[in-house]
């Protein structure tokens, strides 16, 4: 089964979104940031599985953390994906899941 990793990063937390290959969230968790917490979510989903996160502050552990476990991250461009995906509903949950359902389409503007 396809899966497509959403993360919204930020300075002490992460919400972290999962959805299958037909759109259907999966997870949507809010983890403090380090290793084991992101492993406990996306420790067991298939290694080669696309990453998109916004390439704002604190995202440089991330990327380490993602390629060293086999994933594919991918740095999205923070202005740019907020013009693809204005929304009217914006908080952390939703942002997550757009950026996986962004990256499952295609749509996404990488850095």
């Amino acid at each position: 089964m396809s899966v497509y990793f959403g993360i919204d990063v930020h300075r002490k937390r992460s919400k972290i979104a999962v959805v299958d290959h037909d759109g259907a969230v999966q997870v949507n968790r809010n983890v403090p940031n380090g290793v084991e917490a992101v492993l406990s979510v996306i420790g067991n989903l298939p290694i080669g599985a696309p990453v998109a996160f916004e390439a704002v502050y604190h995202w440089g552990w991330l990327v380490e953390l993602l390629e060293d476990y086999g994933f594919e991250p991918h740095l999205v461009h923070p202005l740019r994906c907020k013009a693809v995906a204005s929304a009217r509903l914006k908080n952390d949950k939703a942002d997550a899941a757009t950026l996986a359902q962004l990256l499952r389409v295609d749509l996404l503007p990488d850095v």
